[in-house]
């Protein structure tokens, strides 16, 4: 649950609860006051009729007739009869029922031919004067109030809550600003949040969030240093055991040892290559600056990748150049390790002596870079995880950092990179970098792209020069 529904509960109950408690304790009250000022309009209207009574000369009409002002009474709702102590009736209104006026003194309440009555009965100077009402006309009337009072009620209380929803959603927008502010950050953006327009309530959240951004980025930091200073420490001893391997090879010692130094040089040389990789890795994962590097074309940048290939890969290798001889957008240093990767899982997984084609074309405001090899080629799930690091299909000789170092170099510089199946077997691995001064076609923005179709892909006539 939500922190604006909690409170919209909580505080909307709450008024809820006073509104009805208020609401029930004000019907009760209203109900009171009303049967006691409807019961004070009985005894004042039998009163008024005794005055009236007694202002009458001792012989009239006043057995025959209904003095008109007793007849007045019905106007305004209320009975009445005027019956002396034995019984005989002196008057009634038109709307007084029989036998209403046989009650004791006081207030009653009775029921006369299906009808209930509220009844006053005053006696005075030899006569007995009933008032009453009805009633259904009492809740009637009653009921009216009620409903002119609970509407104006019931729109204050809508009110209410609708201004709480409002409150309530005003109040939550500065933690909403913050939200969409930490959503919207690319995931290497640890600068600290601003608390300028923060209400007071929220600044510790914002001081606890920047401090907990820039105990990342110190742990992040501390391990991008390890990480280059290890391989930095790492590759100097190589070296020199490398050559000393060398050295030894070259003096001779019998064929066990040559082949056994032949291993270690191997092994070595594997270690070494490890080590560049996540030297490599942790420069485009960090902050590394690799400006002031000339900005080089995709024909040159496939030949630079070509000359880091070992010979007996080179040999393979087959080159279609398109001719893309507008400049990349990011520097070749980085172009140049993702299609040497490419490039050298496509050797590394295809059977020894099959070709491995390389096309270089430009296409909306792009560098492509395409490799087809005709290896086993890979799976939808091995697609995926292929850029996982340290993962290697099968029992791979690779380090398992190279499509992961090509998607991070996709990531930092906004290309793409896919990997898919070809309908003659094997496997196209495709990467494009923007180029210089040129806006994707496809795209508005610079946004980094990896793809792992399903697919075939088509293939190509493997026609090219080797290099």
């Amino acid at each position: 649950m939500t922190l604006r529904c909690r409170l919209l509960l909580i505080i909307g109950f709450s008024l809820a609860l006073l509104w009805a408690a208020a609401s029930v304790w004000m019907l009760v009250d209203l109900r009171k006051e009303f049967r006691s000022a409807l019961d004070e309009r009985l005894a004042a209207s039998a009163t008024m009729v005794a005055n009236l009574m007694l202002q009458q000369p001792p012989s009239g009409p006043l057995a025959s007739t209904p003095p008109a002002t007793v007849d007045g009474l019905a106007g305004d709702g209320v009975a009445c009869e005027v019956r002396l102590l034995r019984g005989d009736v002196l008057a009634r209104t038109h709307n007084s029922p029989a036998s209403l006026g046989s009650t004791g003194t006081g207030y009653g309440t009775r029921t006369i031919d299906g009808v209930q009555w509220r009844s006053f009965t005053l006696e005075r100077h030899g006569v007995r004067i009933t008032t009453a009402d009805r009633l259904d006309r009492r809740l009637a009337l009653l009921h009216g109030v009620v409903l002119a009072t609970a509407v104006p009620f019931l729109i204050a209380g809508a009110g209410s809550l609708l201004a709480l929803w409002l409150g309530v959603s005003h109040g939550l927008a500065p933690l909403v600003s913050i939200r969409n502010a930490l959503a919207q950050r690319h995931p290497d953006a640890l600068q600290p949040l601003p608390d300028t327009r923060v209400p007071g309530e929220l600044k510790p959240l914002v001081a606890t969030i920047n401090s907990l951004l820039d105990r990342i980025q110190l742990g992040i930091e501390r391990e991008r240093t390890f990480t280059g200073n290890a391989a930095h420490e790492l590759r100097t001893p190589l070296t020199a055991v490398k050559t000393h391997i060398q050295v030894a090879r070259l003096a001779g010692g019998g064929g066990e040892t040559g082949q056994a130094l032949e291993h270690a040089e191997h092994g070595v040389l594997r270690l070494q290559n490890t080590l560049d990789q996540l030297l490599m890795l942790a420069r485009v994962d960090g902050a590394h600056s690799f400006e002031g590097e000339e900005a080089a074309d995709a024909g040159a940048i496939a030949q630079m990748a070509l000359q880091e290939m070992t010979p007996t890969f080179r040999r393979r290798i087959l080159v279609r150049d398109a001719g893309a001889t507008h400049a990349l957008a990011l520097p070749p240093v980085l172009a140049i390790t993702a299609v040497r990767n490419l490039l050298d899982n496509a050797c590394r997984y295809s059977p020894t002596g099959t070709d491995v084609m390389l096309t270089v074309a430009e296409c909306g405001g792009m560098a492509c870079f395409s490799i087809e090899d005709l290896g086993t080629g890979m799976s939808e799930e091995e697609r995926v995880r292929s850029v996982q690091r340290f993962w290697r299909k099968g029992r791979g000789q690779g380090s398992g950092l190279g499509l992961s170092i090509v998607s991070a170099i996709v990531e930092r510089n906004g290309g793409s990179f896919a990997l898919l199946p070809r309908a003659a077997g094997g496997l196209l691995a495709r990467v494009a970098f923007p180029l210089a001064g040129a806006a994707p076609a496809c795209d508005d923005k610079k946004e980094a792209r990896v793809s792992f179709d399903s697919g075939p892909s088509p293939s190509p006539s493997p026609t090219g020069r080797r290099d």
